[in-house]
């Protein structure tokens, strides 16, 4: 096995679309990382699900922070109160946030809607991880590395990897496994991009070049998604190793 790096930033979102919480450790299983993506946010008008990448509305969600508390999700903006997900609370305040009647509800799996219960946009894959090596590439090629944070691409792994490793390099391990730390993980393909990466958030711009240069140079496609063969803890410095052959 070949040593590529190490794991620099854990990363899950308890609310879809919403800015998501860094971790010092956690727990991977099949699906992904425990606690990752449980609830969603509603628009009650026409019942449509979070998407900031498609309508203009639903583009101040990201600034928008939740983390997952001792009875479930939270939310909150800004330094205000953390809300539990369910509570008049929440509610309240992503239709205050957002100026239309919203709410959150909790995910059922993927194309399994059912009452009180929102379906995810999209099948996802267990994990999203994405490289340094990456990151400091799209950065050169936009001409303002301060702009590519993994905050506008919502990994659940950073690596950083080895100062060798150029460009795009994550692209090459599609096919292959990764260990990191005492997980292993398969590496299923590219992670395909929306506009969800050129938006506002933060301290970071409304930048649509980001997208453009991951279309130009990374054919659509930017990190990797990964498929997990068991479970297991990983941690901020485990190695991650590329398996031979």
């Amino acid at each position: 096995m070949t040593v590529i790096g190490e794991v620099s930033e854990i990363w899950r979102y308890p609310v879809s679309s919403t800015g998501g919480e860094r971790l010092s450790e956690a727990r991977v299983e099949a699906g992904g990382v425990a606690g990752d993506r449980l609830w969603g946010i509603v628009d009650l008008r026409d019942g449509t699900v979070a998407g900031p990448d498609t309508r203009r509305h639903w583009r101040p969600v990201p600034n928008l922070a939740s983390r997952l508390g001792p009875d479930g999700p939270q939310l909150r903006h800004g330094d205000g109160p953390w809300c539990d997900a369910g509570s008049a609370e929440a509610d309240a305040l992503v239709t205050g946030f957002l100026g239309f009647p919203a709410a959150l509800r909790p995910h059922t799996p993927y194309g399994t809607e059912r009452a009180d219960h929102v379906t995810p946009r999209y099948g996802r894959a267990d994990l999203h991880v994405l490289t340094t090596a990456s990151m400091r590439t799209l950065g050169d090629l936009l001409g303002d590395p301060a702009q590519i944070d993994p905050r506008r691409f919502r990994p659940n792994l950073v690596i950083d990897t080895a100062p060798a490793l150029l460009g795009f390099v994550e692209h090459g391990w599609v096919g292959r496994r990764l260990t990191v730390g005492e997980l292993t993980i398969s590496v299923t393909e590219p992670c395909a991009r929306c506009a969800f990466t050129a938006l506002a958030q933060g301290e970071l711009a409304f930048e649509p070049a980001v997208l453009h240069q991951i279309a130009r140079h990374g054919e659509g496609g930017f990190g990797v998604l990964c498929q997990v063969e068991a479970a297991a803890s990983i941690r901020i410095g485990d190695a991650v190793r590329l398996i031979d052959g």
